[in-house]
């Protein structure tokens, strides 16, 4: 039976609270020295840890996604949404690796470490993907933008008491070794740049279609 759309603080508030419990969770694990397969190493990006909020964005976008389409609020077609929103991750992805091979865009590894170049196209690509998103399916990517904020912002004030505490050892406040020339006035800066920029955008992205693809399988074609 069809409701009401759900609005959009209700319909991510739950999602928002697991997230923060999982930020919390893996701030405390990685204090104490648990298990790092599971909280992750307290390094640069974590190593990777089963407890994460990034894997998070697959499995809330294709519940959005499911919860929209059956209150009646899916798109009209939801199998053009999702390929519009693959589309969207294309832009970016493709015009990044377009960037890279021309030398306008350059990001260091371990073979080769040195200062990131081009962070502002990144950027725009971003925004660009995100704006393709919401063609494809306006109230998902709004949705998925709110949730994204909220996952984010937690990391954002872990961040800021994690730097405050000397004897905290957690990959939130680590820098990859191979990006060079980060001055520790600027540690903060470039640790929260991509929490309120880069990994909200992903998660409009990858968010859609992933909502864009619950809700092709939901079965139930209701215009928004």
């Amino acid at each position: 039976m069809q409701g009401n759309p759900p609005g959009v603080l209700r319909l991510v508030l739950v999602p928002a609270l697991l997230t923060l419990v999982i930020t919390v969770l893996r701030l405390v694990g990685q204090i104490q020295g648990w298990n790092p397969t599971i909280f992750g190493r307290p390094e640069a990006g974590g190593g990777g840890a089963v407890l994460g909020i990034s894997w998070l964005i697959f499995v809330f976008g294709l519940w959005f996604g499911i919860r929209l389409q059956r209150s009646g609020a899916g798109p009209k077609a939801p199998g053009r949404a999702l390929l519009t929103s693959v589309i969207a991750i294309a832009v970016v992805f493709g015009g990044m690796a377009a960037l890279q091979a021309a030398g306008v865009m350059w990001f260091p590894d371990e073979q080769n470490p040195g200062e990131p170049r081009g962070l502002g196209w990144m950027l725009g690509l971003m925004a660009c993907g995100c704006l393709v998103a919401a063609l494809a399916w306006g109230r998902a990517a709004l949705v998925l933008l709110v949730y994204g904020l909220l996952a984010r912002i937690p990391v954002v004030i872990v961040t800021l008491i994690a730097l405050g505490q000397v004897g905290w050892t957690t990959h939130y406040t680590q820098i990859p070794p191979f990006f060079t020339n980060v001055a520790e006035a600027d540690r903060a800066q470039f640790l929260l740049m991509p929490q309120l920029t880069f990994w909200p955008g992903l998660t409009v992205l990858f968010g859609t279609a992933m909502a864009s693809l619950g809700a092709l399988l939901s079965g139930r074609k209701r215009a928004a």
